[in-house]
C-alpha cells in the first residue's frame, strides 16, 4: 500500500498477554491514514495462539508491534514466539502498553522498567516502552511508525516479497495483487505461497 506521499509501512501486530487475546482465527488488517505525518500504515492483527500466521506476518512487516499488559505476565506461548522470531529474524520492534488499563502513578515507573527489562532480554537494543495511556507516548509511537526508517532484515536482502491486498481467480489462474518489496520480482523465478508451496509465475503486471 502506498500513500499519496509515497510513504507506507506494513506492521505485524500481535498480543503477548492473554488479557488481550484475539478470539478470531482469521488474519485481519486495517489501514489508517496518519494525516499529521502524511503517511499510511497497514496493520496486520494476528490471532493469539496462531503461531505460523505470526511468523509469516513478521516476515513481510516493516515493524513488529508488541502489545504488552501492565498486569498480566507473558505466558509460555508468548515466550515461544519471541524466541522463534529471534531465530527467524525481525525488523524493528515497537513495544507498547495497551491503553484502557489504569496504572497506579506510583507503580507506573516500576512497571515500565520491568516490561523494558523483559523486552531487552530478547531485543537488547530496545530503549523504551511506549505507554498508550499517555498522550505523549501515543504521539511518539505513531511518529516512530510513520517517520522511522525500517532496518533491513539480513535474510530478506536480495529477495522479493509481497503482502497480498487481493487474491482472485482469473481464467483458471491465481492473480495476487499487492506492492512488491525488496528486489525486483522476476517472472522467471518460482514464488513461495505460505502453506501451499512453490509456483511458477505466469506474468507480472504493473499498475
Amino acid at each position: 500500500m502506498t500513500s499519496a506521499s509515497g510513504k507506507s509501512s506494513s506492521l505485524g501486530f500481535f498480543f503477548l498477554s492473554s488479557l488481550f487475546c484475539v478470539s478470531s482465527l482469521s488474519l485481519s488488517r486495517f489501514l489508517p491514514r496518519v494525516e499529521r505525518f502524511k503517511s499510511s500504515l497497514q496493520f496486520i492483527q494476528l490471532a493469539y495462539g496462531d503461531f505460523y500466521a505470526t511468523l509469516d506476518a513478521c516476515k513481510v512487516a516493516d515493524y513488529v508491534v508488541f502489545v504488552l499488559s501492565p498486569t498480566v505476565e507473558v505466558g509460555a506461548w508468548g515466550e515461544t514466539v519471541l524466541r522463534t522470531l529471534q531465530t527467524q529474524g525481525l525488523p524493528d520492534v515497537v513495544p507498547l502498553v495497551a491503553s484502557g488499563h489504569h496504572i497506579d502513578p506510583k507503580a507506573r515507573s516500576g512497571i515500565l522498567k520491568s516490561l523494558l527489562s523483559f523486552m531487552q532480554y530478547f531485543f537488547p537494543e530496545q530503549s523504551k516502552i511506549f505507554d498508550l495511556n499517555t498522550l505523549s507516548d501515543q504521539l511518539s509511537a505513531v511518529r516512530v511508525l510513520s517517520e522511522g526508517k525500517p532496518r533491513d532484515v539480513r535474510w530478506r536482502l536480495g529477495r522479493s516479497w509481497l503482502l497480498a491486498e487481493s487474491v482472485d481467480w482469473m481464467d483458471g489462474d491465481l492473480a495476487v495483487t499487492g506492492v512488491v518489496r525488496g528486489t525486483q520480482l522476476s517472472p522467471n523465478r518460482l514464488v513461495h505461497l505460505p502453506n501451499h508451496g512453490d509456483f511458477q509465475v505466469l506474468r507480472v503486471r504493473s499498475f
